[in-house]
């Protein structure tokens, strides 16, 4: 989902950098005038369809990049071994005094509010939620 929402951004911007830098090289205030001149100006047949499936790649590459940054979570009942750019650790079941969401990050904390963890994770907020108390964990509700 992500490499594809990514990839589609990027087919989009391919599709309307060229239009879009032509409308913005015209402005007189308008920085970068002789980029986008030159972005602009290519009006050869083949940038039509390659500067679009250049976008999709790229965009694609960027969502595998994210995916790969982001942290990985395998829960069960007594850890949770956290997976991020090539690392691992592991937190143990008793050291987890409440689990929640703190906006779009997953917030793990002791007793003494000692964070654990905090980081985006993949995945609706219900699935997530459900995957923690699925295995006997403290969920709270979202902080205000």
């Amino acid at each position: 989902m992500v490499v594809g929402g990514f990839g589609l951004a990027g087919l989009v911007l391919g599709l309307v950098i060229r239009p879009l830098a032509g409308w913005v090289a015209g402005l007189p205030w308008a920085p970068f005038q002789g980029p986008l001149e030159l972005i602009a100006s290519a009006d050869q047949p083949w940038a039509a369809w390659v500067v679009p499936l250049a976008g999709l790649a790229l965009g694609a590459v960027f969502g595998l990049y994210v995916i790969h940054d982001s942290p990985v979570l395998h829960i069960d009942a007594a850890q949770i071994r956290v997976e991020q750019k090539g690392q691992q650790r592991t937190i143990r079941r008793e050291q987890v005094a409440t689990v929640y969401r703190d906006g779009s990050s997953v917030v793990m904390e002791t007793e003494h509010g000692r964070t654990l963890f905090k980081g985006d994770v993949e995945g609706g907020k219900a699935v997530v939620r459900r995957a923690f108390l699925d295995h006997g964990y403290p969920w709270d509700a979202e902080p205000d």
